[in-house]
């Protein structure tokens, strides 16, 4: 996994090139699903991973990835209450690494 971004502090949400409105927040859209995350959580989630080792942090992607397509497919509303905050998790954990890498500008919402 190679990021465009390796230093915790050259991390922004302007970096970025993200629009935050005025809560906070801004929407990314997976699918038909649009999700909501706050500028702080994405930045601290960022930090996060590039303190977490390549391998572990490949194995936290892959689950990530699996609970986000099981909760995209039985659809985010129809989740229990646990099973809907780590769908939420694993997107923000998902969408960080999207950051990461310069990949995420094709996933927000216009």
């Amino acid at each position: 996994m190679t990021y465009s971004i390796t230093d915790p502090d050259d991390i922004s949400i302007e970096k970025l090139e993200i629009a935050l409105d005025a809560a906070g927040a801004f929407r990314l859209r997976l699918k038909e699903h649009v999700h909501e995350l706050t500028g702080e959580e994405l930045v601290a989630e960022m930090r996060d991973q590039l303190d977490v080792r390549g391998s572990v942090r490949a194995a936290l992607l892959r689950k990530a990835n699996k609970v986000i397509l099981a909760g995209l497919k039985k659809g985010r509303l129809r989740l229990s209450d646990e099973a809907r905050e780590e769908f939420d998790l694993n997107v923000l954990i998902w969408f960080a690494d999207k950051c990461l890498k310069d990949e995420h500008r094709g996933y927000l919402k216009k």
